[in-house]
């Protein structure tokens, strides 16, 4: 854990927090379990405008893979097109995973520079949101660790409540873990 200078993606409202690095359920149990009264908040790439991965004064948990995207913390599933992935995959990762094998993210933002968790938990938009809609739409299921330190699965079929709450709900549920993906298939990587 170390003392650091935090801000969103406008660099405006700068805050000072106890940052930790990790994307390890222990070490996250544990950082939740010893937060204190200002609690802790996930952050991903710090892409968020505002200050939405912020704590100023309390602790931040910067969920950011450092392993290979093609190993287990992304597994495309090359016939449903679901993609298995940890929250702290960067849509960059995705693509480079997913676009040579003919599957692309359903809803991609402003840029290809956030985490899988960060798009759930903003519920990102991308330029097809009047068509399309927004990333939550086409998430499957997810994993969350509680504030309790518990981990339990969500999705819209098996407790449908905390799964929307958690889908644009800023991180206010608990911590994404991992999800599940619907993938849209594509023919090619370049724009007709």
């Amino acid at each position: 854990m170390s003392r650091e200078r935090l801000s969103g993606w406008g660099r405006t409202a700068w805050t000072v927090a106890d940052l930790v690095r990790s994307t390890d359920p222990t070490t996250i149990r544990s950082t939740i379990a010893t937060s204190g009264e200002r609690g802790v908040i996930a952050r991903g790439l710090g892409r968020s405008y505002g200050a939405a991965a912020q704590n100023a004064g309390g602790h931040v948990i910067e969920l950011t893979s450092e392993h290979d995207p093609m190993g287990a913390d992304a597994v495309l599933d090359p016939v449903s097109g679901l993609l298995d992935v940890a929250s702290s995959v960067s849509i960059d990762s995705i693509l480079r995973l997913c676009v040579p094998r003919g599957w692309f993210i359903p809803v991609t933002p402003g840029t290809r520079f956030v985490t899988i968790g960060g798009a759930i938990a903003s519920d990102v938009h991308g330029k097809n949101h009047h068509f399309d809609g927004s990333f939550g739409q086409y998430v499957r299921s997810l994993t969350l660790m509680l504030a309790s330190g518990e981990v339990v699965e969500l999705s819209p079929q098996s407790h449908p409540e905390w799964f929307w709450a958690t889908v644009g709900g800023m991180g206010l549920t608990g911590i994404i873990l991992r999800a599940t993906v619907a993938m849209l298939p594509i023919q090619s990587s370049r724009v007709r």
